[in-house]
């Protein structure tokens, strides 16, 4: 590799070294099968049959059969069945339809992961949720077996990070309220210390004979106005504040490496949240019974709480209802049982979402932000790529984490029949 190119050479350099380094972040990528009969004498027929009975979102992408350079094929599942989305390319630019906009298939994808292709097409409310992953196909059709195995090993590490995250969390939580306390306190030294300083003034202004016959009135006070005692009380008062002005910034320097630690932990999560999924997805399609991978999965009673199999929560129809007001909302979930749910567009935060859940006989309601990094209910925990992931999340893990108040799941869709 030389070192050094021609100054005239450069431009085009470039533009050679950005086209490669696409095409290579486009090969790595798991949902890219290239020429799909490279991998295991694949047809499109068995293609279409690998994704049947795969739930809405599924997806993968594959070179397009014209064989045109720089043109792929998006096979994805919606509504039981195949759809094959056609990805143009011109110019440099990729996209479903004019304009085209996006520099590279990989960033067309990861946008289509977190946006829904209704964008492109009406008929096509989902995002991109399950990549069929070419690595993963060749390894899994071997042995069921040793993926089951590979899927215990993965969600051990997912319950390993999920435990340490929250122990962060709950830190991270318990400093934010401690930064509170003691910046509350140093205002309070603050002002106790202006109004000693007042006294102290005040004390100047009048003559020692004024101060004398004042403090002869109440024996008590002397201490408390003695000049000479004030000045000290307001200097310990500033010696106090000072030791706890230190204390703060220390905390706060904990504060942000807790933050640092959360941040670094989140993408781990992500990934091997994803990873088990997938293998989850991948044993279901292959038929394999519940209980062995409840097994698998360490799980004693018969109910997965994650298997990808739930209809009624998988299916956002049965628990996003739009734009419906919150007393609307009140009336549809009224004299439902605890953890019935429903989502709805914030009426209070453009672009945000707000749940409506059961709790103790009463419906209450939370905001769910969406963010540059996901949907959630609070920092650090907005990680999720989807409301459909958050609703599977919180569907047995409580939302008491984020609100006392909320000591429930997301366990019964509204518009479920089993929420009557």
């Amino acid at each position: 590799m030389s070192a050094l190119q021609p100054k005239h050479n450069t431009t085009k350099t470039m533009a050679v070294c950005e086209s490669s380094a696409d095409v290579n972040q486009l090969s790595e990528a798991e949902w890219y099968w290239g020429n799909i009969s490279r991998y295991r004498q694949f047809s499109c027929e068995e293609v279409n049959e690998m994704m049947r009975n795969t739930p809405d979102g599924t997806f993968l992408v594959r070179d397009a059969s014209s064989r045109n350079k720089g043109e792929y094929t998006l096979t994805l599942r919606k509504d039981g069945s195949n759809r094959l989305i056609k990805i143009f390319h011109h110019g440099g630019r990729y996209g479903f339809s004019e304009p085209l906009t996006f520099p590279s298939v990989v960033e067309l994808i990861q946008y289509y992961q977190n946006k829904s292709l209704a964008q492109y097409n009406a008929k096509l409310d989902t995002q991109l949720l399950y990549p069929i992953s070419r690595y993963q196909q060749v390894v899994m059709e071997v042995d069921i077996d040793a993926v089951g195995e590979q899927l215990r090993i993965f969600h051990d590490q997912f319950k390993e990070k999920s435990k340490e995250y929250d122990r962060l969390f709950e830190e991270f939580n318990q400093t934010s309220q401690d930064l509170q306390s003691k910046q509350t306190a140093i205002e309070a030294f603050s002002e106790i210390i202006r109004i000693f300083e007042e006294e102290c003034e005040t004390q100047e202004r009048y003559s020692k004979e004024y101060i004398d016959m004042f403090l002869t009135l109440d024996n008590s006070t002397e201490t408390d106005n003695n000049p000479d005692e004030l000045q000290s009380k307001v200097e310990e008062i500033h010696n106090s504040k000072k030791k706890l002005e230190e204390e703060l910034r220390n905390k706060a320097l904990a504060h942000t490496e807790v933050d640092k630690k959360i941040n670094n932990l989140k993408p781990d999560l992500v990934q091997l949240r994803k990873i088990r999924d997938q293998y989850l997805l991948w044993l279901t399609q292959q038929g394999t019974k519940q209980t062995q991978i409840n097994d698998w999965l360490g799980i004693k009673n018969e109910e997965d709480p994650y298997t990808l199999a739930d209809d009624a929560h998988q299916e956002e129809r049965s628990w996003y209802v739009g734009g419906m007001r919150r007393k609307e909302a009140e009336e549809l979930l009224k004299g439902k049982r605890d953890g019935t749910f429903l989502i709805r567009d914030s009426q209070t935060q453009r672009g945000s979402f707000a749940c409506s859940v059961v709790v103790d006989g009463e419906v209450k309601h939370c905001v769910i932000y969406r963010t540059s990094t996901g949907y959630g209910f609070a920092e650090p925990y907005n990680l999720y790529s989807s409301l459909r992931e958050l609703v599977l999340h919180y569907r047995h893990t409580s939302l008491v984490q984020h609100n006392q108040q909320l000591n429930v799941t997301l366990a019964w869709p509204a518009l479920s029949q089993q929420s009557s």
